[in-house]
């Protein structure tokens, strides 16, 4: 047993052994001395705030305060020890611990009247394992133009997106309508109305593809390869039922890699129509539409770099992962998921990715399972290393900068997406999302880069 050594903290024994990869196993011992004088603080505690019929507070004895609240105590003592001791053990060791400790047999563990306590925890850790030389790594960039058919499609795509929306009564449903609707996933395949259900939403809206798409469409985060088909010639009133297996990439557990149901119930049928050109002029501040047209030019030439920079990263992360060899914890894996898809959404939205096409894409990303989630752990640990090795530090201002950025492109305010960001816990993903992206702008000027 390797003894702790720290003279300012109690003592204690820990023993540390592999348990498996990204894992390690904690024999935690604690001494008689080490549980008696924690009893003996919590009677203290005890004993001043307790107030007992017939005695002054702090005044009630000890043998009446272990009789009415011995059990309590015990509890006590037992939840500050193993949580003292696991801290201390872990500090002590120096351990980059990543997941929450599992404490084995912990509802068997008892604080004993005499003599040590001893407890196992295994915990994940931050594998162990060598970069790649960065001056090694070579990548390829391609330079491109913005034609004046780039801006003409860019300025339509404006017109769709400040358009109004209009339902069309009894209309059929094709391609480009919005299809808003009852949706509900029910576990099984051709589920009945009596089925679980694994998740419902209430006018949900859809965005039906047609060939330019490959009538691909997503509902709940699931993409469904021909749901424009599906919905195409539908109306109001009517259901679509389609039967297939969950996406192995899905954060919902019922849903994920098993049989579903999923269930439209059509209520109404929205069009879109584009806005005039003339009412896109006073939300950019133009006079004119060359003006509109020369500020579209300029917006699409920053995307082109920041497309060009994506594309730089991504030959430097690729090169990366395939040149290190690590093994990882395997109860991260599935937490990985939901964590590789907020990163996805951050990447998207810093490059003017539309909302729509967002969804599409995490929809896309949700059926490649188990082993993108993989890539991706593998990802964020290779850059973590190579962040750290790099000092590389990211600001206050650089996060409200990309916030800013982020609400220009999506003609937001920047409060009100920050707001929404913190309570879905992203801007944790947002800081991690730069932290990456300043490390590998900081391997790629050590990098070899050829232009073609």
């Amino acid at each position: 047993m390797a003894e702790s050594d720290t003279q300012d903290r109690p003592e204690i024994n820990v023993k540390i052994e592999d348990a498996g990869p990204g894992l390690k196993r904690l024999t935690i011992e604690l001494p008689e001395s080490r549980i008696k004088a924690k009893i003996e603080e919590s009677y203290v505690t005890l004993r001043d705030d307790a107030v007992l019929p017939g005695f002054r507070r702090g005044r009630a004895p000890r043998r009446l305060l272990e009789k009415r609240y011995a059990e309590s105590v015990q509890g006590d003592v037992k939840n500050q020890l193993l949580s003292e001791s696991y801290t201390q053990a872990i500090e002590d060791a120096d351990l980059d611990v990543i997941g929450e400790p599992d404490v084995k047999d912990i509802e068997k563990l008892e604080v004993p009247e005499s003599g040590a306590m001893s407890y196992t925890v295994e915990v994940e850790v931050t594998p162990e394992f060598d970069l790649p030389a960065f001056d090694g790594l070579k990548v390829t960039t391609e330079s491109s133009e913005v034609t004046d058919d780039d801006v003409a499609k860019e300025i339509e795509e404006l017109r769709e997106r400040s358009g109004q929306m209009t339902v069309i009564d009894d209309a059929k449903v094709g391609e480009g309508d919005y299809v808003e609707s009852d949706v509900k996933i029910l576990v099984g395949k051709d589920a009945g109305d009596d089925a679980e259900v694994a998740f419902e939403q209430a006018g949900a809206y859809t965005l039906v593809h047609g060939e330019d798409k490959e009538f691909k469409g997503h509902v709940a985060g699931i993409l469904i390869g021909d749901l424009g088909k599906q919905l195409s010639g539908k109306k109001p009133g009517e259901t679509l039922s389609i039967s297939m297996d969950g996406p192995d990439g899905h954060e919902n557990e019922k849903i994920k890699g098993s049989p579903i149901t999923v269930k439209l119930a059509i209520t109404k049928v929205h069009r879109l129509a584009p806005a005039d050109i003339a009412d896109l002029l006073p939300r950019f501040g133009m006079e004119n539409e060359d003006e509109l047209k020369e500020r579209v030019k300029t917006m699409l030439e920053q995307k082109n770099e920041q497309t060009q920079q994506a594309e730089s990263h991504k030959q430097l992360t690729e090169q990366l992962v395939d040149g290190t060899t690590l093994e990882l914890p395997d109860g991260l894996k599935s937490r990985q998921i939901e964590r590789a898809l907020q990163r996805e959404r951050m990447q998207m939205m810093y490059q003017g990715t539309s909302a729509e096409d967002v969804e599409a894409k995490l929809a896309e990303t949700r059926t490649q399972g188990e082993e993108a989630a993989v890539k991706q752990l593998k990802t964020f640990f290779v850059l973590d290393k190579a962040a750290k090795s790099l000092d590389i530090e990211v600001t206050e201002n650089e996060i409200n900068g990309r916030i800013a950025m982020m609400a220009m492109q999506q003609q937001r305010r920047p409060e009100k997406l920050r707001s929404e960001m913190r309570n879905r816990g992203e801007l944790e993903q947002l800081y991690l999302s730069i932290r990456e992206q300043k490390t590998l702008d900081a391997i790629l000027e050590k990098a070899t880069v050829t232009e073609a």
